[in-house]
């Protein structure tokens, strides 16, 4: 029997449940055109779709493939083989759960209790003795790279402080970056990834180097504080809420994700190795157990542990020194609460109040109490992190607070509260000056039934008591995009939403307000939420293909099988294999015959005796089985 007959017929006894999860450990698209079960056989044997498989499989696995013949051993007689070759302290539970993993994936064949090699995959696994990649012998005796040695305790205290300092500016960056995704959005190049302005834009904004900002995006998705949907990245609702936190507890949710992203593979590099040094190190130890996995286990160990660089779960002197901080050991082998609590020991302390100075600074000793951060950048801009935060107010910050619902007063009250100094004349001037200009220009919605909306295909008009001030806007270029037009002394129409014109003016540092039809001003804040995502991406649904595999069986099916027979006929005279057949014949009961078969055609099947060296024509009814 081929490879092709023995994995269909496997498949086909399969519950659907077993059949999807194959599918999809297998990643078969779910769209591919498998007509049948032995067309699904022939794919799953496909010599790239194996080599894809084997390249994520561990050592032992593969030491299990290898060891297997087309006899089928039970798992303690496998376990002896590779004994035999060399290995040491095999245990056969291993090798069972080994070999049944390799089964479920279409690898290996159950047979009468044991388990049977596929010659498709044995081929492929014979090509490597020509590409470098160790089999048979190499596996089971090629021993794994030494573990470096341990830090000692004095390195190590340098590694916590140096890892905080890593992980407090991602927390911070990460923090930057939920903020400007609130209120401007990222969009996506066609070939995925932010656009070229828009990685400079956050860079400068997280005061971090454009090269990182994919890892930014790629920390905050998976822990579900930033959300993809089709062009744009946008914060999630539980970014937002993610924002009012300590930075205690923002370090915990991202190391937690972080932990939680880790792929099998990755894992099991890692297990065992919480307090070495990790480097060129892991690298090598990634290589050797997983022989196959090349550039993919290569890149797999890259992303993670780039990504705990930043976290601050490892830290060292050169990206090949990199060596678990506390916390990070406490992440890999406790959990996330405990491994934050260890981290923020080494933060700097949240502060609850600032100086005040005359050229308009807003200095903060520490980072902030995040309600009381959240509030200050509604009034001024943050220019800076390092030691101290530095913010900035100006015309602009002050008129966006109160676009935002603040008043004179209440800025006033807000900041003589933080205040260690007071609140100096020129920030009290600031603030008065910008109040008594706010709303000098005005800009609300047209109706759809206005005579505007229906003759000038105008949404938003714009209008102020100073004519000048228009007459600005109607030679500036930077809002020139807005179309605006002028319909009379105090008026100006854009076909453009309220919101658009408004921030639009607003960016171009002109005193606006939005206002309703009566002319009673509105608080408008820039603010857009990606919609929630209660549940990941669903897993490949193969149910469409499935469907379509039972449906041919159904036709197939009943009786004797004569259809199901017949495919496995084909199969087999394709692949020039020699099958033995069991045939009812009457009053002699089943009868076996070694055949080779050449032809199927008119319900009869045409092959050569290979015992009585002779042709035989069989009537396909009376076949009863074929192995």
């Amino acid at each position: 029997m081929t490879d092709i007959l023995t994995l269909a017929s496997n498949l086909r006894a399969l519950p659907d449940a077993a059949l999807e999860e194959l599918l999809t450990e297998r990643r078969v698209a779910s769209a591919v055109r498998a007509q049948d079960f032995f067309d699904l056989a022939e794919l799953l044997l496909d010599p790239s779709s194996i080599r894809g498989v084997l390249r994520r499989l561990d050592r032992l696995t593969l030491s299990v493939l290898a060891a297997a013949t087309t006899t089928p051993l039970p798992a303690q007689a496998i376990a002896d083989r590779l004994t035999a070759l060399g290995a040491t302290d095999v245990k056969s539970d291993e090798v069972e759960e080994r070999a049944a993993f390799a089964a479920d994936r279409a690898l290996l064949s159950r047979v009468d209790g044991g388990y049977a090699a596929i010659e498709a995959v044995a081929a492929v696994l014979a090509t490597w003795s020509t590409s470098g990649v160790p089999i048979a012998v190499q596996l089971v005796t090629t021993p794994a790279p030494a573990l470096p040695p341990a830090p000692t305790e004095a390195s190590h205290a340098l590694t916590d402080l140096s890892a905080a300092e890593h992980a407090f500016q991602t927390t911070s960056a990460s923090g930057e970056l939920l903020l400007e995704l609130l209120s401007n959005p990222a969009r996506e190049l066609g070939k995925g990834g932010p656009a070229l302005p828009e990685r400079k834009r956050l860079a400068a904004i997280m005061q971090v180097h454009g090269h990182t900002i994919d890892a930014y995006l790629d920390l905050t998705v998976r822990a579900g504080l930033v959300n993809h949907v089709p062009g744009l990245w946008l914060t999630a609702p539980a970014g937002e809420e993610w924002l009012t936190l300590t930075a205690r507890e923002r370090w915990r949710i991202l190391a937690a994700a972080w932990l939680n992203a880790l792929p099998s593979q990755v894992r099991a590099v890692l297990s065992g190795r919480t307090r070495s040094t990790w480097g060129t190190a892991l690298h090598d130890y990634a290589q050797w157990l997983y022989p196959a996995g090349g550039d993919w286990i290569r890149g797999q160990v890259s992303r993670v542990t780039d990504q705990a660089t930043m976290l601050g779960i490892t830290s060292g002197p050169s990206p090949e020194m990199q060596v678990p901080s506390t916390a990070g050991r406490i992440l890999l082998e406790t959990d996330a609460a405990a491994a934050a609590t260890a981290m923020a020991s080494h933060f700097p302390a949240h502060v609850r109040n600032v100086y005040l100075q005359h050229d308009l600074t807003v200095i903060a000793p520490g980072p902030l109490q995040p309600e009381l951060d959240r509030r200050l950048r509604t009034v001024a801009d943050l220019e800076g992190r390092a030691q101290a935060f530095s913010y900035r107010l100006s015309a602009e910050s002050v008129n966006r607070a109160l676009s935002a619902g603040e008043s004179a007063p209440g800025i006033l009250q807000f900041l003589s509260s933080l205040s260690l100094t007071g609140i100096p004349q020129p920030v009290d001037q600031l603030i008065s000056q910008a109040a008594s200009r706010f709303g000098a220009i005005r800009v609300g919605a047209i109706p759809d039934d206005h005579p505007d909306a229906v003759s000038r295909d105008a949404r938003t008009y714009v209008r102020s008591d100073d004519s000048s001030m228009l007459g600005q806007l109607d030679v500036d270029q930077s809002v020139a995009s807005l179309g605006l037009r002028r319909t009379g002394t105090n008026r100006m129409l854009s076909r453009f939403d309220l919101e658009v014109v408004f921030w639009a003016i607003s960016d171009a540092r002109y005193p606006v307000a939005a206002e309703t039809a009566s002319g009673e001003l509105i608080s408008l804040r820039r603010r857009h939420v990606a919609p929630p995502m209660d549940a990941p991406p669903p897993l490949p649904d193969h149910g469409i293909l499935i469907s379509r595999l039972r449906e041919v069986e159904g036709d197939t099916s009943g009786g004797t099988d004569v259809a199901w027979i017949a495919r496995q006929l084909d199969a087999a005279i394709r692949a020039k294999q020699t099958v033995t057949i069991t045939v009812e014949v009457p009053r002699s009961g089943p009868m076996d015959f070694v055949l080779e078969p050449t032809g199927v055609s008119g319900g009869r099947l045409r092959g050569r005796d290979k015992k009585a060296d002779i042709e035989r024509t069989l009537p396909l009814s009376s076949i009863i089985a074929l192995k």
